[in-house]
């Protein structure tokens, strides 16, 4: 490539949910040119397109990046796995694939606290457009986006006991998680795309304009400044990219803020131990890391014929596949979860937890124990479907995800090497209220898989939670069980004028630079009550109105006079 083609207008650095998204928006103006800069792979694996592939995908180094957090205090000095997508498509490669946004209370306090333009009906227009809802046709959803959204496909027997079984406890059915109500259980809608996993690469990506260049394994070192500008990258094997308009840093949590602190761009006195020049004193680079603290508790079940585990075997996960491939139905053609449960203390309008069920015992955390030995079947098999330090078993898997935790961490870089992964502590739990909302949840899913509907498939609780009844007990198994509920945001937050922290201005705009801004989870102000998938991809799609100066879309609030 020439040193020419080497310039473009913009710079897209970061191919994940919002990279893909706003890199194909911002090439609607075929009058500018965009290249989109990924540190891995082109994203084009079976396994990938296979909504239940994720085995192959988490903890594959050429897929994963596998960071890993401090030792947390909180959780018995365990260090808890991060699985980041490494690919076209980033995270969203790996992913849930469950389609819910955050409640309108998430956004409207964004708004609220300076952010104008940020709130929840200023979103939902961009929620529509990014939308293609194959099952839903209100004025809560879009129908001709290219985010293909539709009902989970995994929904059997032990989802519909489940769901009877909250019903029976109280809780309320809803047939939709992005309408009106927030707080009840029912079957959740999924990004897929007839047995395809929607990730935002293949989205808007499928073909890619013919003013975009899309450059693979170019691992980006640091932001090139002159003066308080950003003119360009720099990539770890040297390659300079050169943008006459913007940069734009779509790493997500953790890449963004730390390549913005390679850049110089960060807590001063942080950077000045490390020997990285300060070109601007960012404080807030870093900090106000939030994740959804997740809780796994699991039951065991002899129903082997009603558990998603039994696709593990080898034999019966090539029969799982070549279903798949010849029909793109089946058990493949959906995630390992299809049912969720939002369960709200005191306003129903604010749920504090989502519940997920999975129809089987796996053990996500892959920092935790020792290896299983396994048969020769199922130790092959696990390579492909549920990859794990454990077999999966038969059973009911009870996640519950604290959504908008008190207790907030911090990233920091180990050097200056853009190769060694950052310090990342997410503090979880370091705040008591936390603590005590999931000690209230446990009791809450307690009450639920108490019901008949479900308590008939279901043998007892295993591990550290058999014989904890008090309250002590219960903080023991928390600590003993907890881990990420893959939802890390807010490490370069966008903050009003008068908030010292706030990394970036109301238009995505990093403070004290020019032409430099972030468009990911690390940019939202705060968590948000749901998954950030699809509100990140709102984000992209309004920072591309931004960036090209259209005007904005016009908000909308079916809730308003509900």
């Amino acid at each position: 490539m020439s040193r020419k083609q080497r310039e473009f207008d913009y710079i897209v650095v970061g191919a994940g949910s919002a990279g893909s998204a706003l890199a194909a928006r911002l090439c609607e103006d075929s009058s500018i040119s965009v290249c989109l800069v990924e540190a891995g792979g082109k994203g084009r694996n079976w396994f990938i397109k296979m909504p239940a592939g994720n085995g192959f995908v988490f903890g594959n180094p050429k897929l994963d990046w596998g960071y890993q957090s401090t030792p947390q205090t909180s959780l018995n000095d365990r260090r808890i796995y991060f699985p980041r997508g490494k690919a076209l498509g980033g995270s969203s490669i790996m992913n849930g694939m469950m389609y819910v946004r955050g409640i309108p209370s998430d956004y409207d306090e964004w708004r609220d606290s300076g952010l104008k333009g940020w709130g929840f009906a200023d979103l939902l227009p961009y929620f529509r457009r990014a939308q293609g809802a194959t099952n839903r046709s209100d004025a809560w959803h879009g129908t001709k986006g290219p985010l293909i959204t539709e009902l989970a496909e995994n929904f059997g027997t032990l989802d519909k006991a489940f769901i009877d079984a909250a019903i029976a406890a109280g809780h309320k059915l809803l047939d939709d998680f992005n309408g009106l109500e927030r707080t009840g259980v029912g079957r959740a809608d999924s990004t897929v795309s007839k047995g395809i996993r929607q990730s935002s690469a293949i989205a808007y990506l499928n073909k890619p304009p013919a003013n975009l260049t899309i450059l693979t394994g170019c691992h980006t070192h640091q932001v090139l400044l002159e003066g308080n500008r950003a003119i360009g990258i720099r990539s770890v094997s040297g390659d300079i990219l050169r943008a006459r308009r913007e940069v734009i840093l779509c790493q997500g949590a953790f890449g963004t803020p730390q390549t913005l602190m390679l850049s110089g761009i960060g807590p001063a006195d942080h950077l000045s131990e490390l020997g990285i020049p300060v070109q601007v004193d960012l404080p807030g680079v870093g900090q106000n890391l939030a994740d959804h603290v997740d809780v796994s508790m699991q039951y065991e079940s002899d129903r082997e014929d009603l558990s998603l585990a039994r696709y593990q075997r080898l034999d019966k996960a090539a029969w799982l596949m070549g279903r798949w491939l010849f029909s793109g139905r089946g058990p493949g053609a959906g995630s390992f979860f299809s049912t969720t449960l939002f369960h709200a203390f005191n306003d129903p309008r604010e749920p504090e937890l989502q519940v997920f069920m999975t129809p089987m015992v796996i053990e996500e955390n892959m920092s935790d124990g020792d290896e299983e030995t396994a048969s020769f079947l199922h130790s092959l098999g696990r390579k492909l479907l549920v990859r794990g330090r454990k077999l999966a078993r038969p059973g009911v898997q009870i996640d519950i995800n604290l959504e908008r935790p008190r207790s907030l961490g911090q990233l920091r870089l180990v050097s200056k090497n853009p190769s060694d992964y950052p310090l990342i502590d997410p503090r979880y739990l370091s705040n008591a209220e936390d603590l005590d909302e999931l000690v209230r949840g446990v009791k809450a899913m307690r009450e639920v898989m108490a019901q008949t509907p479900i308590a008939q498939y279901v043998n007892g609780e295993l591990g550290a939670w058999k014989n904890s009844r008090t309250d002590d007990e219960i903080i023991g198994a928390i600590r003993a069980t907890a881990y990420t509920g893959h939802h890390p945001c807010s490490t370069a937050r966008m903050g009003s004028d008068d908030q010292s922290d706030a990394v970036l201005d109301e238009r995505l705009q990093v403070r004290g630079v020019e032409s430099l801004r972030v468009c990911d989870a690390a940019a939202m102000p705060t968590q948000i009550t749901g998954n950030l998938n699809a509100t990140v991809i709102a984000m992209a799609e309004k920072a591309a109105d931004m960036i090209l100066e259209r005007e904005a879309l016009s908000p909308e609030d079916p809730g308003r006079f509900a």
